[in-house]
C-alpha cells in the first residue's frame, strides 16, 4: 500500500466538494522502497482534553507494520467484562494489539485493555475517501465504572451549521512541520459542520481541526444535554488544513447493532488472564502500581532484558531489592488470585505458590494458605512486608508494617497451634495475655522459627524466594517481556505516526 498522493482528487461523494485526501491513521512502518501507507489524523489548534475518558487510543502492530488511531468506548457489559470500541475501518488494516485509556496514553498510569477481536464494516472498500469507514474493536476487562459515550441514532439532527466537537490523540502540528511531533495526549477541538450527506459529514479545517493520529476518533454532538458519537474521523484534505471528513454514525446503524449482539467469549484461562490484566482489575492495578514505583519500574526494565539468563535475573533482584515483592505479586496475580480456578492446571501456574509467596512445607504453611491467603498475598505485594518474609523479620520495620501485622494476626488467630513458634505469627502485636507487647519485635529481630513453618532465613534470595524451581521468576520474565513488546508497539507508533505521507 502506498501513501495517497496530495494530488489525488476524490469525487464529491455527495458532499459537493473535491478533496486532496490523506487517510487519518498510520498503518505501515516505512521501508527503504515504500512510504508509510496511511497517515493518521492531530487535533490542531485544539486544547487538552481531560473529560472524554471514553475516547481511547487504539494501538496496532504486526511485525514492522504499526499504527495509532483513536476510538470511543460506546458500550460495556459489566457481567461479561466485554467492551465495544467504535473506530475507523482503516484503523484495523493492521491488527490492533491494545486499547489505552487516559489523558496521556504514554503514561505508566494509563489504563490498558486487551483485545478480544475486531471487525471492519463489510461495506468499506479500503479506498481513502470511500464511505462506511467503520470498525468495532471488542476489548476485555471493562466494568461498570468504565466510561462510555453512546452513538447517535436516527434522526441525529445533523445539518450544515451544527456545532460539534472532535476528540483524538493526533498530531498538534501540520504534516509539513516534519516528523518531530510526538503528541501522546488526548485533545479536542470545537467546529461547525460545513456539509452533511447520508453517509459523510465534513467541516472546514483552515484554522483548526483533526490530523494524523485522530483517525477513528469521534465527532460529538450534544442532544438533549447528552453528548453522542455522530461521526468517526476518516480522512482529511491535504496538509490537515483543508476539510476534515468523517463517516456519519447513522450510516453504520446495522453494523453497530450486529457487533453489539455478538456472543461473549468462552470462560477460558486465556480470557480470564486478559480480563484480569486489563482495565481496573486487580492484576492490572498491581502492574500499574509496580510501573509507577521507582524501584519496581526499574526492576521491570532490568528483567525484560534478561531473557532466560538466571544470572541476569538474580542481578536485577540484587540491584532493586524493594521491587521483588510488588513485581512477584503482579506476575503471580492471575495464577494465585483472579484466575486460580480457570488456570490452575496450566504449566505456568502449577508451580507458582498458592498465595504468592513460597512458605516452607509443613502444617503451618498448609493452614496459612487455607486461612490467611489474602493476607499472605497482600504481604507479598508490599515491598517491606515481602522483605520481612524473605529476611526472617530481621528488619525492625517488620514489627510496625501494616501488612506484616495483618498476616501475623491472622496466623496467630487462625493457625495458632501449627504455627506456634514459627516466627510467621510474630510480625504483629499479639494479645497482651499471650505475650508482652514488646515480644513480637524481639522475636522478629531474632528471626525465631521452627522446622515446620519457618519464614525464610535472612539472606535468602534469588529463585529460592519463589520455590526451588524458580518457576515464578521465569514466568515473571516472560510476562515482563510480553508487556515490553506492548510498550514497544506504543513507542514505535510515536515515531511512525510522525512520518510524512
Amino acid at each position: 500500500m502506498r501513501a495517497p498522493s496530495p494530488a489525488v482528487v476524490c469525487s464529491s461523494i455527495a458532499l459537493a466538494i473535491s478533496l486532496s485526501l490523506v487517510a487519518c491513521g498510520v498503518q505501515r512502518a516505512p521501508d527503504p522502497e515504500e512510504a508509510t501507507s496511511r497517515v493518521a489524523s492531530p487535533i490542531i489548534n485544539g486544547e487538552l482534553d481531560t473529560t472524554h475518558q471514553a475516547v481511547v487510543a487504539v494501538v496496532a502492530q504486526d511485525g514492522n507494520a504499526s499504527g495509532l488511531c483513536s476510538g470511543t468506548i460506546i458500550k460495556v457489559d459489566a457481567t461479561t467484562k466485554v467492551g465495544w470500541v467504535f473506530t475507523a475501518a482503516h484503523c484495523v488494516d493492521v491488527a490492533p494489539v491494545m486499547v489505552l485509556q487516559g489523558d496521556d496514553f504514554f503514561s505508566d498510569q494509563v489504563i490498558r485493555y486487551e483485545i478480544l477481536d475486531y471487525t471492519a464494516d463489510a461495506r468499506y472498500d479500503g479506498q481513502t475517501g470511500s464511505p462506511f469507514d467503520f470498525a468495532m474493536v471488542r476489548i476485555l476487562g471493562v466494568d461498570a465504572t468504565t466510561p462510555t459515550i453512546p452513538v447517535a441514532t436516527s434522526p441525529d439532527g445533523l445539518a450544515a451549521g451544527t456545532p460539534v466537537v472532535s476528540v483524538g490523540y493526533g498530531r498538534t502540528t501540520l504534516l509539513s512541520a516534519g516528523d518531530t511531533d510526538q503528541n501522546t495526549k488526548r485533545r479536542r477541538v470545537a467546529k461547525t459542520l460545513s456539509q452533511v450527506s447520508s453517509t459523510l459529514i465534513a467541516y472546514d479545517m483552515s484554522t483548526r481541526g483533526i490530523c494524523q493520529g485522530d483517525s477513528g476518533g469521534p465527532v460529538l454532538v450534544t442532544s438533549g444535554g447528552v453528548e453522542k458519537v455522530a461521526g468517526i474521523h476518516s480522512f482529511v484534505q491535504g496538509d490537515c488544513n483543508g476539510f476534515g471528513v468523517s463517516g456519519r454514525t447513522t450510516a453504520a446503524a446495522s453494523f453497530i447493532a450486529a457487533e453489539l449482539a455478538k456472543a461473549p467469549p468462552p470462560a477460558t484461562c486465556k480470557t480470564c488472564e486478559a480480563i484480569a490484566n486489563s482495565g481496573n482489575n486487580e492484576c492490572a492495578n498491581l502492574t500499574r502500581a509496580c510501573l509507577a514505583d521507582t524501584q519496581c519500574g526499574a526492576f521491570y526494565n532490568c528483567i525484560t532484558g534478561c531473557g532466560n539468563t538466571e544470572t541476569c535475573r538474580a542481578s536485577c533482584v540484587k540491584k532493586f531489592p524493594k521491587a521483588e515483592g510488588p513485581f512477584t505479586a503482579a506476575t503471580a496475580c492471575t495464577c494465585t488470585r483472579a484466575c486460580s480456578t480457570q488456570c490452575n492446571a496450566t504449566f505456568a501456574c502449577k508451580s507458582i505458590p498458592k498465595c504468592g509467596y513460597a512458605l516452607p512445607a509443613g502444617e503451618c504453611s498448609t493452614c496459612t494458605e487455607g486461612a490467611c491467603c489474602d493476607q499472605t498475598f497482600a504481604c507479598t505485594a508490599d515491598a517491606v512486608c515481602f522483605g520481612c518474609l524473605k529476611g526472617g523479620d530481621a528488619d525492625p520495620a517488620c514489627a510496625t508494617n501494616a501488612k506484616r501485622k495483618a498476616l501475623a494476626t491472622c496466623v496467630a488467630t487462625s493457625c495458632k497451634e501449627p504455627c506456634a513458634g514459627s516466627g510467621l505469627d510474630t510480625g504483629a502485636e499479639v494479645p497482651v495475655e499471650e505475650a508482652p507487647a514488646e515480644e513480637p519485635a524481639a522475636q522478629a529481630a531474632a528471626g525465631k522459627k521452627d522446622e515446620g513453618c519457618s519464614v525464610a532465613a535472612p539472606g535468602q534470595g534469588g529463585a529460592a524466594a519463589y520455590g526451588a524451581s524458580g518457576v515464578l521468576l521465569a514466568f515473571a520474565s516472560l510476562l515482563a517481556a510480553r508487556r515490553r513488546r506492548a510498550r514497544s508497539a506504543v513507542q514505535g507508533v510515536r515515531v511512525l505516526r510522525s512520518t510524512r505521507p
